[in-house]
């Protein structure tokens, strides 16, 4: 089942960081007016992907070119947090959007993201991790 974005709503972005709970904060971006950055900074574990998600779903319009996930201050990164990413690219597509997943210098994403198969970044663009 694909998730319904909400509509396109310039309030949905916010410049302050949200408590997702746990040991995560999540902020929402709107660097261009078709552009989504999602920024997540903290533990994203089976507790916070879901709050992740809900984020995810409330504040992902309609419509929207490119919806970007900056890891890059993730300091702890499950498999939960692997699932959360393609929930979001199911999101993405409804959207008409295209997904870019910028691990950063994230040890944490950079360790999951070498036991993923090497054609994952057909499911997301996943930016090389140093």
């Amino acid at each position: 089942m694909v998730p319904e974005p909400r509509s396109a709503d310039p309030r949905l972005a916010t410049t302050d960081w949200l408590d997702a709970g746990g040991h995560m904060s999540v902020r929402v971006l709107t660097p261009g007016p078709r552009t989504l950055l999602v920024e997540v900074v903290g533990e994203v574990d089976l507790n916070t992907a879901r709050r992740l998600d809900k984020v995810l779903q409330e504040r992902v319009p309609a419509h929207l070119d490119a919806l970007v996930i900056d890891l890059a201050g993730v300091t702890f990164f499950s498999v939960a947090g692997l699932n959360s990413l393609l929930r979001a690219q199911l999101l993405a597509d409804s959207a008409g959007a295209r997904l870019t997943v910028d691990a950063g210098g994230s040890r944490a994403v950079q360790r999951l993201f070498t036991l993923l198969p090497s054609d994952f970044d057909c499911v997301a663009d996943v930016r090389p991790v140093p």
